[in-house]
């Protein structure tokens, strides 16, 4: 069917498997359907709507390829499969037989096993051989009694393994909990995996699967209604490193973002305040929380070392305040301008629900991802840490620093990634702080250096910041339509950008003729810079920037390392935040700044913003609530400050 497909597209790969030595091993040819539909539209479309009686034609094609190019000293490999990939038919639109395609997260894994396929008859009378193949709709074997050939009931099962077809099966169960998901939880699709599919995936992958819908029914009892089960019957796995759910190309993005920044190039940080007053613009101020928060989603950058240790680029963040301060507010905004997110509280979690757990069904043992497993490649938010056991807290530390998880349950032997930020937030120890006292909270120190920023919010009883909240929310309860959507930087921060620099960046939106005819199709509405970010193109600037790789200058490294030597070397310093760690976190905050401010390197600005950050952890300086009035001078003016502080004092004339 595809023998001269095989041999004008693919046929490098069939000499590779002519050559390799193992005769009985699988091995799989991909195709891009959209290549072979080009080159075939009627075969293309005979393999999309019935697969299981061509795809089996297509491996046999395969193996007549094969004989081709084969030499007189070569081994013909008999188990090749074909691996379709990019079925542009989507599962929620087929009918059950179809070839479909589909994506999620890894959810549950059982273990490998085997399972036999098919059962060769051999006929005692004429010695045909009849194969009886599995059914998977009955999830058995017939049984047949009868030769094809002779019509003579003389069969019997060969004894010979070769013969026998068995093959390597694996299921799992996967899971939409992406932002795109109707719901906050999708039902799981179970998929099982044969031959050279198993053990591509583990818990928590996020993965594209091919394959074909089969629905397997139950046992018939009269009396009653029937009962079916759906399940995928996997043709191709591919595993996504990157989980990036733009609905734009790069191109378009960085084309967008760009011009945003262009508008921003003698004054910056009035461009960086402008996103930090979008993310939760119903919390009034917050400078140095969404700050924090917007570093943190941005992510520093990831490195291996030269004997193969790896360094995490993910911080993570510790919300300690008052109550009413608005740390679940913070959490749930993360969770949704993350690509990919966990929420979860402390309230009724266990070691099992943030790791792994092991599950036994009628099938056998599953390994079932926990809420840092999911999360991988993304943020987890932990909401109320401390009403956790401190045995169940204790067991998330090699998550957050090897960002490993290993399991040792029930004969399950595993290493799980889960390279993910964490955001949690907890009550101080007695419910507020207490002025005049040091703060205490119960979290050990261990897990406390764990964290790469940890930021005290306090309820300040100020009557004049109390005034400029109470018109914000009432603000909000007047207004009648969609707050949001009318808000503009002007009466939400009261303090960011001022009307000139406003003026700049809607003059440059409108003479741009690309992003005007990008945002004709309803794309993102940062094209309409005169009031907030929504929270869309705020995910898809985060998703955009954290896959940057800024490098580190000179003059930035001396920042931090003097920053280093300063908080190692003070009488009031407090152990469990100043360890080694301190160092690979101000590298991280650094990183992230630099991303926010959509650069390639990291300056003195970044690592000073860094400084900042880790000041505020140490109690160095309290934070800030409200937004500066003139970004620039205040920067300059703090950054000369600091630079004296951290005897650096030749670099304050580059600010």
């Amino acid at each position: 069917m595809l023998k001269e497909y095989f041999l004008q597209n693919h046929a490098e790969e069939l000499l590779e498997i002519i050559k390799n030595p193992e005769e009985f091993k699988t091995f799989p040819i991909h195709l891009d359907f959209i290549v072979l539909f080009e080159d075939d539209a009627e075969k293309a479309n005979k393999i999309l709507s019935r697969p299981r009686q061509y795809l089996p034609i297509c491996d046999n094609s395969a193996v007549e390829a094969q004989r081709e190019l084969a030499e007189n000293n070569h081994i013909i490999k008999k188990k090749i499969r074909t691996r379709i990939h990019g079925v542009p038919e989507n599962i929620d639109q087929a009918e059950i037989g179809e070839l479909v395609s589909t994506h999620g997260f890894v959810v549950r894994i059982s273990q490998p096993s085997v399972s036999i396929v098919a059962k060769h008859l051999l006929c005692k009378k004429c010695k045909h051989v009849t194969v009886a193949k599995l059914e998977w709709e009955r999830g058995k074997i017939p049984d047949i009694r009868e030769c094809e050939a002779c019509k003579k009931r003389s069969l019997h099962p060969e004894t010979s393994v070769q013969e026998q077809e068995c093959a390597d099966y694996q299921e799992i169960k996967i899971q939409d909990k992406s932002q795109s998901a109707t719901s906050g939880m999708t039902s799981a699709l179970q998929v099982i995996l044969l031959e050279d599919l198993v053990d591509k995936c583990t818990s928590g992958d996020n993965v594209n699967i091919s394959g074909y819908l089969i629905r397997k029914w139950g046992n018939v009892v009269e009396g009653q209604r029937p009962t079916a089960t759906t399940f995928l019957l996997a043709n191709s796995l591919l595993v996504r490193r990157k989980v990036a759910e733009s609905d734009f190309c790069r191109d378009e993005i960085t084309k967008i973002f760009r011009n945003y920044w262009k508008g921003f190039t003698e004054k910056p940080l009035d461009g960086r305040d402008n996103i930090l007053a979008s993310i939760c613009p119903q919390l009034y101020g917050m400078y140095s929380m969404k700050l924090a928060l917007a570093v943190i989603l941005c992510g520093g950058v990831t490195k291996t070392i030269k004997t193969g240790t790896r360094v995490r680029g993910d911080p993570h963040l510790l919300l300690c305040g008052d109550p009413g301060t608005g740390k679940s507010q913070m959490l749930r905004t993360a969770a949704r301008l993350a690509a990919r997110s966990i929420m979860t509280t402390g309230v009724g979690t266990t070691a099992a629900g943030l790791t792994a757990a092991a599950i036994k069904d009628s099938d056998g043992w599953h390994l079932e991802a926990g809420a840092l497993v999911s999360a991988n490649g993304g943020v987890c938010c932990i909401d109320e840490l401390t009403t956790m056991s401190t045995s169940d807290m204790a067991s998330i530390h090699e998550a957050m620093e090897q960002q490993t998880i290993s399991i040792a349950k029930a004969g399950l032997v595993s290493t799980l990634n889960s390279r993910c930020t964490v955001v949690a937030a907890i009550n101080p120890v007695g419910g507020r702080f207490t002025d005049g006292e040091e703060v205490k909270m119960r979290l050990g120190g261990p897990l406390l250096s764990r964290f790469d920023l940890i930021l005290f919010l306090r309820d300040r009883h100020d009557p004049q910041w109390d005034e400029l909240v109470s018109n914000h929310i009432l603000q909000a309860a007047m207004d009648t339509g969609d707050y949001e959507s009318q808000l503009s930087l002007k009466n939400t921060t009261n303090y960011s950008v001022t009307e000139s620099v406003r003026k700049e960046t809607t003059n440059l939106n409108t003479s741009s003729a690309d992003s005007a005819e990008i945002n004709a199709t309803g794309s993102l509405s940062i094209l309409k810079t005169d009031g907030l970010w929504d929270e869309k193109t705020l995910r898809e600037y985060f998703a955009h920037v954290h896959t940057m790789k800024p490098v580190m200058t000179k003059d930035a490294e001396k920042v931090l390392r003097a920053t280093y030597f300063y908080h190692r070397h003070r009488p009031e310093r407090r152990e469990e935040r100043t360890t080694v760690r301190l160092m690979d976190s101000l590298v991280r905050l650094a990183e992230g700044h630099a991303k926010l401010m959509y650069r390639n390197e990291v300056l003195i600005m970044d690592a000073l913003f860094s400084t900042q950050l880790i000041n505020l952890t140490n109690g160095i300086t309290n934070e800030s609530c409200r937004f500066p009035e003139d970004s620039m001078a205040t920067y300059k003016s703090e950054g000369a400050e600091l630079l004296s502080m951290l005897d650096l004092d030749d670099l304050i004339e580059r600010l």
